[in-house]
């Protein structure tokens, strides 16, 4: 097609060149064309991460807001997978879950995120889905957290029994002589409607 082109627009000039420069020609103008013709690659927008105001998986929360089921937006972290299953325990006994909890303040100002919160007799409290992976400092900061919220009373889901007697243990430690009161169970255990049927462990001093 290019040597027709060649030909047409000159034949003198085309007859004086050998046929390896024909060939350079052409080859010449077919990459030119290639290349002016290549699309122009389209930068994608970032996500609006700042928008959603949160602290932990991001990636599930767009899902979420896409439609998606919680679970399915975070199967690519098991932590978030596992806070799901808790939610869905607490749903099938019959509590009111905020899957996706909004930042709540603590009385110095402090923004804290629970991993849920649930609603009992009115009241709204935190819940947190422990399985020791996160470092002990970090998670003793958090029961604080949720201790100040809830004036003493905490809920925590294990994802089995053996985590379940160890969070106990730590949590028994770090509470210390202060009053509180405490439920806990794991996702084999409660299988209950609302109320003292899901809850494995139930302990109190106040």
């Amino acid at each position: 097609e290019e040597v027709d082109r060649l030909r047409v627009r000159s034949p003198q000039g085309l007859a004086a060149l050998s046929p390896r420069q024909i060939a350079d020609l052409v080859i010449r103008k077919a990459a030119h064309r290639s290349t002016s013709s290549a699309p122009v690659p389209i930068r994608m927008e970032a996500r609006p991460r700042a928008a959603l105001d949160r602290t932990a998986c991001d990636e599930a929360e767009v899902g979420v807001l896409k439609g998606q089921s919680p679970v399915a937006a975070c199967q690519e972290d098991p932590r978030q997978e596992l806070i799901q299953r808790a939610a869905d325990l607490l749903v099938a006994a019959g509590y009111a879950v905020e899957r996706i909890p909004a930042p709540i303040p603590l009385p110095d100002g402090t923004p804290f995120q629970p991993d849920l919160t649930i609603r009992e007799e009115d009241r709204l409290l935190p819940v947190e889905v422990e399985d020791l992976s996160r470092p002990p400092e970090e998670r003793e900061a958090r029961w604080e957290a949720c201790y100040r919220l809830a004036g003493g009373d905490l809920r925590f889901i294990a994802p089995d029994p053996g985590t379940l007697d160890r969070v106990r243990s730590e949590v028994f430690y770090w509470l210390g002589p202060r009053p509180f009161s405490l439920r806990m169970t794991d996702l084999s255990y409660g299988r209950g409607r609302y109320g003292e049927a899901i809850w494995r462990i139930q302990r109190g001093t106040k």
